[in-house]
């Protein structure tokens, strides 16, 4: 009772009343809003409960004290206290279980209040709690209990819940699933079954948008249709589901081919938005919450089908809702962003027919409004950037420390540097192409530029200042949220108050953060804390090595040449994005001379050139190329006129290699020994996988014995000692713990939708495959290794394009986990010729284990084969089971062409 701030003569009287007195004193506070009358009011209900042992009045007090605390400011001096009150409150809930309900109606309730903890704590680990007292509901509810159904369900949504925060496709399915059977073996008379029937549309829905599929999407129309034809027409909660089910109809007309069945689908939803023009728009009060969303969803639905009719009273009517909205909504309140993001689009679609100067003005005000939007989260913030990305100031303003959330944006990074560049006048200075490189680095690599500032910067902060770290991540993750008002229907709850402690709590940890960062930035070794290399930092890394970053956008391509004494940029005229579409495109039909011709004409001739590399010499110089979006699936290093006798390729010039961003490469020569032969470890972990469960058709690989035999022979050589675990998951994640060279010769299996699912195949890969994720989360505490070495189809390919710039592949989580250098592929290789490769590399590296050896190493293997013209191309290293893709093949003389190495 100590950490209740009431004075000792209160206490007494309160001692000595009855328990009819204080429920009496308690009703006369329910209704108070003042600090000290909630806290008084939680101590009495409190004090009735150890008085009566009421579960009633227990869970009062825990309810009144989660409100309490939901609007407490990030850094309210009696933060700790209040929070200790309600995890006290939660300690003696677990302590009289037996007493309060039933065991499995406990631990669900039990659930029920952690994850509202995690709702204004946004601890993961409160989330993580809820989903194990769910699960545990579940397991202690008899198949045969009516409330199993709901407790599945209940589960169902804590799990999707925790996806949205963590991305875990692991939890989506298993919410699905367990969504599914809810409604299976719900009662047809259960009174919640349009809830449940909403929910589980919800959850499938999420699963759709993530994966892309339609089957998904089709289910939970069918669920969301369930969930609207089980209540009355009269009912407080059929506007909700008419809603949700008008949104998930519209998704699936946008994402179909526009026939008459379709366009028969668009009229019935544009119909039930009709019924609800008028059966629901004006049935609710004019400041009912839920009206702003119905409102804008309307409008958005006319503006889909004034896109594919052309009719403007569609648009004209849309914009005359949107404007209503827009002027009646408050500035605080979540969705006005993405009103606003919705007027301005409408506005510039009536331009484009109308050529109105008055709505091009309104949609660049709105879409300014949206970004001065603070209490909405970054992410939306930067989307309304992006829809006004043709003007240079307001995307020079979208430059912001969140760098973290652009990874939503694939071109925002790409089209902000272009822009940046085409708002300079006449020769582009070099400050001038700082600033736009500056941009592209901002955007870039947000996967991987978080877990290295993670595990550097903040964890360097945490040793040194750990309250600046602590408040930093709290208000990191503040910010990090969704700005989701009802992620499920609702029954009750106070949904104003909801947004209006949000957006408080939100517009606070905006304040917050940006006074953080400079109090930071201050402290002595944190100047450029969570910012991209500075210009010195950019140079240096180009000592002695240029780099060469490539950016693709749609306004215009650029070359950023970095040298130790300057930075330029040279525009590429015949570069385009569509170009490098349909490159891509083509290395499926294998045509292999024109895309390696292009990419010489169109981008490596004229960098290379301006670079002075223009005749070849023995001693080849060494080049860093980073591409931007899908050029990095093209061969940059291979691109060339590879005719009898010509010189005119890259790999006649130069030697290559690849950096998925200039901060990785700043990042991996700050943390890695300048000496890397002086490593204590001397382990070589060498996996061969010649034969691979679980793959169809003639796919054992003959010669991946044979490369693994031919390392072991020269290990002793090289001061290693070579080390064959048993070929499981975790025996090599244990492994790579202590290996200075990690080569794996086996197969490699692309995932081009869930990259981060691509992996290496090993006995145990169809239950628990050794993944990207798992690679790339795999912190190497005490040892950074000096190579890896993966002989295998794709490793360092990443098919999605809206996730081109992150490097998610198995050779950048590799260099995330800590190795120094790694060697991967582009697309599939030939199984003899891995050998050949892997041969001349090590034979190289008994120059000496340095960086040097590595690139000399990899260039002089492509060479030689890329000279010896060998023809035979036997099977190829690439997972794919055969009976469900067909894979087209490179042509036989270009073998050479898909290995890379990145590296510091």
């Amino acid at each position: 009772m100590d950490l209740f701030n009431i004075d000792s003569e209160t206490v007494s009287v309160l001692a000595k009343m009855d328990d009819k007195d204080l429920s009496s004193l308690s009703t006369t506070l329910d209704e108070s809003t003042m600090d000290g009358d909630i806290e008084l009011n939680i101590y009495i209900c409190f004090t009735i409960f150890r008085k009566t042992q009421s579960p009633e009045k227990l869970q009062q007090a825990i309810q009144r004290t989660d409100a309490w605390n939901a609007t407490l400011a990030m850094d309210h001096p009696d933060r700790l206290r209040r929070r200790q009150i309600g995890d006290m409150l939660l300690a003696w809930k677990n302590q009289f279980v037996s007493v309060l309900v039933s065991r499995n109606g406990y631990l669900n309730l039990l659930g029920n209040i952690f994850r509202s903890r995690f709702k204004w704590t946004h601890s993961i680990d409160n989330l993580n709690r809820a989903v194990e007292l769910a699960k545990m509901a579940v397991n202690a509810t008899p198949q045969s209990n009516p409330r199993r159904a709901a407790f599945l369900l209940n589960l169902g949504i804590t799990l999707d819940m925790r996806f949205e925060r963590t991305g875990s496709m692991d939890d989506i399915n298993h919410a699905v699933e367990v969504a599914d059977f809810s409604i299976k073996i719900a009662s047809p008379d259960d009174r919640g079954l349009s809830w449940m029937s909403s929910s589980f549309a919800h959850i499938l829905g999420r699963r759709s948008e993530r994966t892309g599929s339609l089957d998904d999407l089709n289910r939970a129309i069918e669920a969301s249709q369930r969930a609207v034809d089980i209540l009355p027409q009269v009912h407080s909660h059929r506007a909700v589901r008419l809603n949700n089910l008008g949104n998930l109809l519209g998704k699936r007309f946008e994402r179909t081919a526009v026939d008459m069945a379709w366009l028969s689908n668009l009229g019935s939803w544009l119909s039930i938005r009709s019924r609800k023009t008028s059966s629901i728009i004006n049935a609710v009060s004019q400041d009912h919450p839920d009206r702003i969303t119905y409102l804008n969803n309307l409008s958005n639905c006319l503006i889909t089908r004034f896109y594919h009719t052309a009719q403007m009273n569609d648009l004209n009517r849309a914009i005359s809702f949107l404007d209503g909205v827009v002027n009646g909504i408050s500035q605080d309140h979540p969705s006005r962003i993405l009103c606003m993001g919705s007027f301005a689009k409408s506005l510039l679609s009536r331009f484009e027919k109308t050529d109105s100067i008055d709505d091009l003005n309104r949609a660049l005000s709105s879409f300014n409004d949206g970004w001065n939007c603070h209490t909405a989260s970054p992410s939306d913030r930067i989307k309304m950037a992006k829809g006004a990305a043709p003007l240079s100031q307001l995307l020079r303003e979208a430059h912001t420390d969140k760098q973290h959330m652009l990874a939503e944006f694939s071109s925002l990074a790409s089209d902000s540097a272009a822009a940046c560049l085409n708002a300079a006048e006449g020769r582009i200075k070099e400050e001038e192409a700082y600033d736009a490189l500056r941009f592209l680095e901002l955007g870039r690599g947000i996967i991987a530029g978080l877990l290295m500032d993670m595990r550097v910067d903040v964890s360097d902060l945490r040793q040194k200042y750990p309250d600046l770290a602590e408040k930093f991540v709290s208000l990191r993750d503040e910010l990090d949220l969704p700005a989701d008002v009802r992620r499920f229907p609702s029954h009750s709850g106070d949904m104003v108050g909801d947004w209006e402690s949000q957006a408080k709590r939100r517009r606070e940890a905006d304040q917050g953060f940006s006074e953080l960062l400079p109090i930071i930035r201050t402290k002595p070794g944190f100047h450029n804390f969570l910012l991209p290399p500075t210009r010195d930092e950019l140079m240096a890394a180009a000592d002695p090595d240029p780099i060469i970053v490539v950016n693709i956008s749609s306004y215009r391509c650029d070359a950023f040449l970095i040298e130790h004494y300057r930075i330029r940029v040279i525009k590429l005229p015949d570069l385009t994005l569509e170009d490098v579409r349909k490159q891509v495109r083509d290395l499926r039909s294998a045509d292999m001379t024109s895309i390696l011709e292009w990419l010489w004409e169109a981008i490596c001739r004229p960098c290379l050139d301006a670079l002075g590399f223009q005749t070849s010499i023995d001693n080849c110089p060494h080049v860093w190329w980073v591409p931007t979006g899908l050029l990095s699936q093209l061969p940059l290093h291979a691109a060339g006129l590879h005719s009898q006798g010509s010189t005119d390729t890259v790999l006649d010039r130069v030697m290559s290699s690849y950096a998925s961003s200039i901060k990785a490469l700043v990042h991996g020569r700050r943390h890695h020994s300048d000496n890397p032969s002086q490593s204590p470890f001397n382990q070589a972990l060498l996996v061969a996988m010649n034969i691979t469960p679980g793959i169809n058709g003639n796919r054992d690989l003959q010669y991946a014995k044979e490369e693994i035999d031919m390392l072991k022979s020269i290990c002793s050589s090289l001061q290693l000692v070579p080390v064959t675990p048993a070929r499981y998951k975790r025996n090599i994640m244990e492994s790579l713990r202590g290996c200075k060279v990690f080569h794996f010769a086996g197969h490699g299996r692309l995932n081009p939708v869930e990259p981060s699912q691509s992996c290496l195949l090993l006995d145990d890969w169809e239950t628990d495959p050794l993944t990207v994720g798992d690679l790339r989360d795999h912190k190497l505490q005490g040892n950074l290794p000096f190579l890896g070495y993966l002989s295998a189809c794709s490793t360092g390919s990443n098919k999605a394009e809206n996730l081109a710039d992150e490097a998610i592949h198995l050779v950048g989580a590799l260099q995330l986990a800590g190795f120094r250098h790694v060697v991967g592929t582009l697309w599939e290789v030939s199984d003899s010729h891995c050998v050949d490769v892997a041969r001349v590399l090590y034979e190289t590296l008994h120059e000496g284990i340095t960086d040097t050896a590595v690139y000399r190493g990899i260039h002089r293997a492509i060479k030689r084969l890329r000279d010896n013209d060998v023809e035979s191309v036997e099977k190829g290293r690439d997972g794919i089971l055969v009976d469900l893709e067909a894979k087209a093949r490179v042509p036989k003389s270009f073998y050479w062409v898909p290995y890379i190495h990145f590296g510091v």
